[in-house]
């Protein structure tokens, strides 16, 4: 009696053909096979049971396990790559994309505050309100390289800077008939009033703490003054406690050079009659005083400054543009020779010649531009000053102030006087 093709116990013969083995009942997989060649089903995976032994259970984990994920594996591969994503995953993966943003916000912001606690808590400022306290009132007044920006919107002009320790001071000055041909003060021509003029908010105070500080009394008063008084190019300053201490007057001129320029030279004659003011002459030289004066804006280099008289001698400096002081490009420069004997000031808007935080902090590459331009500065005898700094948040303005005092600039222009006497 001939045996059934399927209990010919030659069935392992068949392996070279494994094509011929085409299941049609069950769920088969096409590997891997038992000992005998024949394929795996499902079912008997998930049954623990192995074809090859007469319905033999294999109970060894050695022998189930590989075969039972192998099965769920072939069994899930062609049902995943049919299914798509469920909404309710997607939502989810955003909820959690919108929490991380949120942590990082928060991150932010919590530096920001950090920075904006001062690291010193400075005192009220004690604002001097009239020239019958002062010099009294700069005795416990520390001067530091801070520069008043648009000193003259201040409650007190030139005595709020003065008493926070400010050694520099800036003017608007506008040249207007209609009014009277004089010197006034102010942000736009439309804020000009008739008692906000240069002598009033400006040379006269000047001229009266200067003969103050330098009357024979006071000048003996302290071993300080005491020297200041045995010199004869020397003279006190402002502060009563740091006499030798000089200060500069910044004059910004906002309307045309000529006539504005004449007429401020005129406006100084009285503090150059005292030799108030630090000047300049071919045969000379530099001569330094309490005041040194500083003109920008509309101020001509070539005829307000170079095209004097050459006997006279020189009583306004000029403020140099920083941003084209030992520029890469070397058809960016002027052509203009700015030194210690024609300039004091090397001067730039922040905003445009450095650009605005990332994030509130400065990048590597506007830091290496502020080394630059400093530097560039520093080389000529000519003090750095950057002016439309951040203002806000305050985290923000301390940090470029701290960058830029690190990097050495010449004078901090500043327009929170309360700030800067805490930083």
């Amino acid at each position: 009696m001939s045996t059934p093709p399927s209990q010919s116990k030659n069935f392992g013969s068949q392996e070279s053909s494994p094509q011929s083995h085409t299941p049609t009942t069950g769920n088969y997989i096409p590997s891997p096979r038992s000992s005998t060649g024949s394929p795996v089903s499902v079912g008997d995976v998930e049954a623990g049971f192995l074809p090859g032994g007469a319905g033999r259970r294999q109970n060894s984990w050695k022998h189930r396990l590989p075969f039972r994920v192998f099965a769920k594996r072939a069994l899930s591969s062609d049902t995943e790559s049919t299914t798509t994503e469920k909404p309710e995953t997607k939502v989810t993966r955003y909820r959690w994309l919108t929490i991380i943003l949120l942590v990082a916000l928060l991150g932010i912001t919590a530096a920001f505050l950090g920075r904006e606690i001062p690291r010193h808590r400075a005192k009220p400022i004690n604002r001097a309100r009239s020239l019958a306290t002062w010099p009294a009132d700069s005795r416990d007044v520390h001067p530091i390289p801070c520069h008043s920006h648009n000193d003259y919107l201040r409650p007190v002009p030139l005595f709020d800077a003065l008493a926070a320790g400010c050694t520099s001071v800036e003017a608007d000055v506008w040249l207007d008939s209609e009014l009277k041909d004089d010197l006034y003060v102010g942000h736009t021509r439309k804020s000009l009033q008739r008692d906000r003029t240069l002598n009033a908010l400006y040379i006269d105070p000047l001229l009266a703490i200067l003969n103050e500080m330098n009357a024979p009394a006071n000048l003996s008063s302290s071993p300080q003054n005491a020297r200041a008084a045995n010199t004869t190019t020397v003279l006190a300053g402002v502060f009563e406690t740091f006499p030798a201490k000089a200060i500069t007057l910044l004059i910004d001129l906002k309307t045309a050079s000529e006539p504005t320029f004449p007429t401020l030279l005129a406006a100084l004659q009285p503090l150059l009659r005292q030799n108030y003011l630090t000047t300049w002459t071919a045969e000379r030289g530099l001569i330094p005083g309490p005041i040194t004066v500083v003109g920008t804006g509309n101020t001509d280099f070539t005829s307000a400054i170079l095209g004097r008289d050459n006997t006279a001698p020189r009583l306004v400096f000029f403020d140099a543009p920083l941003a084209t002081l030992g520029a890469l490009d070397p058809e960016e420069e002027d052509g203009n020779d700015y030194n210690t004997t024609n300039s004091l000031y090397a001067s730039v808007s922040y905003a445009a010649a450095i650009g605005k935080p990332f994030l509130g902090f400065m990048t590597p590459g506007q830091m290496m531009e502020v080394r630059r331009q400093i530097k560039a500065a520093g080389e000529k005898g000519l003090r750095s000053r950057y002016w439309d700094t951040p203002s806000w948040p305050k985290g923000t303005e301390e940090g470029v102030w701290d960058v830029l005092v690190k990097e050495g600039v010449g004078i901090l222009s500043v327009d929170d006087l309360e700030g800067v006497r805490g930083f």
